[in-house]
C-alpha cells in the first residue's frame, strides 16, 4: 500500500509539473526480462513494478467503464491489459499478466481483478494485497474525478502520453537477463544487499533456472507481508544465526554484504563458511531464507497457541532485536519445517525458549535498560548460550518498587506509553496464565478512572486525588479501539457494561462483571500490587 501511495503521489505531482513544463519526464525504473521456450516474457527484475502498473491501468479502465460511455482512454488503458481484436474487442479471458510464483489464493484474486466484470464490494472482502492495491488506485482515481472532474481527461492523457517511461530490457536467455540486471544495478541504479547476494549466488550456483524461480517465489511471498523492507532483512537474520553457530556475541556487527562476501576480515563467518559459493551451503542458506519468509508471513501457523501468545507480546516491544533470537530458533529447527502446516517437532523449542526471552526482555524494561545495544547484547548472548545448550545467564534482578517508572502521582507526568502498553499486555496474559487469545491489533490504553476531571466530587474523589491516581499503572487497562471509544469519559459504573463485551481480555470482563460499581483509590492501589506481584512471579518462576 505504501508503494501504491508513493506511485500515486508521483503521478499527481508529475501531472501538475507537466502543466508547467511540457517537456517534463518521469522515470519509473527498469524492467529486465527474457523470452522463455514458450515465447512468453519472464521478468527477472521488476515483477512488483509491472504488477502495480497493471493494477493502476486496470483501475483506470474500471473507473472509465463505470461512466457507461465509450471512451478512447478506456480502450488505451485496456490495451495494456488485454489483447484487442479488430471488430471483436478485448480478449478478457487472456490477460497479458500472469504469475507462477504467488500463492494459489493470490493467483485467484489477481485473475479475478483482470477479468471483464468485477464486483468492487466483493473484492474488498478479499484478504490480499492485490485486492487492497487495486482498491486503493480505484478509490484514488474516483476521488480525483470527484474533486477535479475537468482535469481528469488531462490526467489520463499525461499517463498515456510520453511523460512516464520505463527502461525495458528483453534478453534471449535467462543468463543474459541476470547479467544485464547485475550490470545495470552495479552502475548507479538502486540495489539492495539482497539483490547483490542474489547476484553472487547466481554466479556460483549450478542450476541457475531453478534458483531464479525459487528466488521469485520467495520474493513474491515476502512482498505479501512486508512492504516497508526488502529481503535484505532475511539475510541479516541469517547472518546472526550463523554468528550464533560460532558462539560469537560481539555487538559490533559487520554489514551483511561484508559478512557473506569478504573472507579477508575476521569473524565474517558467512564468507569463511562459503555460504554463497559451495553448492550445499547455498542450498542450506536459501532453504533457511525460504523458511523464514513463510514463518514471518504467518507465525500463527507454525507456533503452538501459547508460543504464539508470547510472540505477540514481543511485537509490542520497542525494537526488533528479539527477532534475531526467534530467527535462530527457526534455524535450529529448520529441518522439521513443513510449509503451511503446524509440526510439533518444529515448534517444540519455541514454547520453552520464547518464554525465557520474554522474561529477559521484561527484566530489561523493568530496569529501564532498553536501548538497542542493551537488547543486542542480551539477544546475542542468549543465542550463543542456546547454541551451547547452557542455562541462560541474564540477570533476573528487579529493583524495589520497580513499577515507579510506569506510574505517576502527577497527571501531567506521563510514563513511557509504549512500555506501559507492553506491561499491560503482558499482565493481561499473566492474569489468565496465557490460556486465551488477546487481540493485539488496535489495542489502546484506557484510564479506568475517567481521564478528564469533571469538576465535581463523586464517591471519594476530588480533583487533587484524581490527579494523584490517574497515571498510575493500576488505573490503566487495554481495550480494543471500538470499546475504548464507547467508554469515552464515563464513570466506572457506565464503563462496566462495555467491559463485559466478549472481545475483551478476561481481566477486563471480570471488571465488567464485578458487583462493586465504584472504582476507588483502594482498587487502584490493589491493582498496582497485583501487577507488581504477577510480574515478580513471572520473572522468578
Amino acid at each position: 500500500m505504501d508503494e501504491c501511495q508513493t506511485l500515486w503521489d508521483d503521478i499527481i505531482n508529475a501531472f501538475y509539473e507537466k502543466k508547467k513544463n511540457k517537456k517534463f519526464e518521469y522515470f519509473l525504473d527498469s524492467i529486465v526480462s527474457f523470452e522463455n521456450s514458450n515465447g512468453d516474457l519472464e521478468i527477472i527484475d521488476g515483477q512488483q513494478r509491472i504488477t502495480t502498473l497493471m493494477l493502476l491501468f486496470r483501475a483506470f479502465f474500471e473507473s472509465l467503464k463505470s461512466e457507461g460511455k465509450k471512451d478512447e482512454f478506456q480502450d488505451d488503458f485496456g490495451k495494456f491489459i488485454w489483447k484487442k481484436i479488430r471488430n471483436e474487442g478485448f480478449v478478457f479471458n487472456e490477460p497479458y499478466l500472469s504469475s507462477q510464483v504467488i500463492t494459489d489464493k493470490d493467483k485467484k484474486v489477481l485473475e479475478y481483478i483482470l477479468i471483464e466484470d468485477i464486483d468492487i464490494e466483493k473484492l474488498k472482502s478479499f484478504n490480499s494485497n492485490y485486492a487492497k492495491n487495486f482498491i486503493f488506485f480505484h478509490d484514488a482515481i474516483n476521488d480525483f474525478k470527484l474533486k477535479n472532474a475537468s482535469g481528469f481527461s488531462n490526467l489520463c492523457d499525461t499517463i498515456l502520453s510520453d511523460t512516464f517511461f520505463v527502461l525495458c530490457v528483453t534478453c534471449d536467455s535467462q543468463e543474459s537477463a541476470m547479467t544485464i540486471f547485475n550490470t545495470l544495478n552495479s552502475r548507479g541504479m538502486p540495489l539492495s544487499n539482497a539483490d547483490i547476494i542474489k547476484g553472487y549466488i547466481y554466479k556460483n550456483i549450478e542450476n541457475k533456472e531453478e534458483f531464479a524461480k525459487k528466488w521469485q517465489e520467495i520474493s513474491s511471498k515476502f512482498e505479501e507481508y512486508s512492504l516497508k523492507e526488502d529481503m535484505s532483512v532475511l539475510f541479516i537474520q541469517a547472518m546472526h544465526a550463523i554468528r550464533a553457530l560460532h558462539n560469537y556475541t560481539d555487538t559490533t556487527t559487520p554489514s551483511v554484504l561484508d559478512f557473506f562476501t569478504n573472507k579477508n576480515k575476521k569473524f565474517n563467518f558467512g564468507a569463511e563458511d562459503k555460504y554463497l559459493v559451495e553448492q550445499e551451503k547455498i542450498k542450506e542458506l536459501m532453504n533457511f531464507i525460504e523458511i523464514l519468509v513463510y514463518f514471518w508471513g504467518a507465525p500463527e501457523v507454525y507456533l503452538s497457541q501459547k508460543a504464539y501468545r508470547y510472540f505477540k507480546i514481543f511485537c509490542l516491544y520497542q525494537n526488533d532485536m528479539w527477532r534475531f533470537f526467534v530467527a535462530f530458533l527457526v534455524w535450529r529447527n529448520k529441518n522439521n519445517f513443513i510449509k503451511d502446516e503446524f509440526n510439533e517437532n518444529f515448534n517444540k523449542e519455541f514454547e520453552i525458549y520464547l518464554l525465557e526471552l520474554l522474561k529477559a526482555m521484561t527484566v530489561k524494561i523493568l530496569n529501564n535498560k532498553t536501548n538497542t545495544n542493551e537488547i543486542k547484547d542480551l539477544v546475542f548472548k542468549m543465542n550463543a548460550e542456546l547454541n551451547q545448550n547452557i542455562n541462560f545467564s541474564y540477570s533476573k534482578f528487579l529493583p524495589e518498587r520497580f513499577l515507579n517508572n510506569f506510574s505517576s502521582s502527577d497527571k501531567n507526568i506521563k510514563p513511557d506509553a509504549r512500555k506501559v502498553k507492553y506491561l499491560l499486555y503482558l499482565y493481561a496474559h499473566l492474569y489468565d496464565d496465557f490460556s486465551s487469545d488477546i487481540q493485539s491489533y488496535k489495542l489502546e490504553v484506557e484510564h479506568i478512572l475517567p481521564k478528564t476531571w469533571q469538576n465535581t466530587n463523586f464517591d471519594e474523589w476530588n480533583e487533587t486525588s484524581h490527579s494523584q491516581y490517574l497515571e498510575q499503572i493500576g488505573n490503566k487497562i487495554l481495550l480494543n479501539k471500538l470499546t475504548n471509544i464507547k467508554c469515552a469519559n464515563n464513570f466506572f459504573s457506565l464503563k462496566q457494561e462495555k467491559y463485559k463485551e466478549s472481545q475483551n481480555s478476561q481481566e477486563v470482563r471480570d471488571l465488567g462483571n464485578r458487583e462493586d460499581k465504584i472504582w476507588s483509590k483502594a482498587d487502584i492501589e490493589a491493582r498496582n500490587k497485583a501487577i507488581e506481584q504477577a510480574l515478580k512471579n513471572f520473572i522468578n518462576k
